[in-house]
């Protein structure tokens, strides 16, 4: 009985000491925003960027983000098929340049979704 008392105990501190150790080798605690920034990885962009003549929107113009569901969708890349983040329907952002991507206009727009891409179908004019 004392035996197996032991080795009970014995097994209890092993594995407390091995808790501990996991614990100080775990890394850093983070704010939510500094995990946010870390995770944006650096947009570099890959396509040939060109300014749309005929946009609708210039640079430093206002914009709505709207789209059929919630959340429009931003993209590190014109084209690109994962977002990079999602701005809510209804939010505003401001353009910072345009692009025609394979036939479609993507704007470039600096929201609190972050700087990204969205198809020119996704932002509207405010309302005045």
């Amino acid at each position: 009985m004392k035996k197996t008392a032991r080795t009970s105990l014995f097994l209890i501190f092993v594995a407390l000491f091995l808790a501990t150790i996991a614990c100080k080798q775990s890394g850093q605690i983070i704010t939510s925003a500094e995990a946010t920034q870390r995770a944006i990885p650096t947009i570099t962009p890959t396509q040939e960027i060109t300014e749309v003549a005929g946009a609708e929107f210039s640079p430093g113009d206002t914009v709505i983000f709207a789209g059929k569901g919630y959340l429009v969708a931003v993209h590190a890349n014109a084209g690109d098929n994962l977002a990079l983040s999602h701005a809510a329907r209804g939010d505003q952002g401001t353009v910072i340049s345009s692009l025609l991507y394979e036939g479609e206009i993507w704007y470039q727009v600096e929201s609190v979704a972050g700087d990204g891409w969205v198809n020119a179908d996704s932002v509207i004019p405010p309302e005045e």
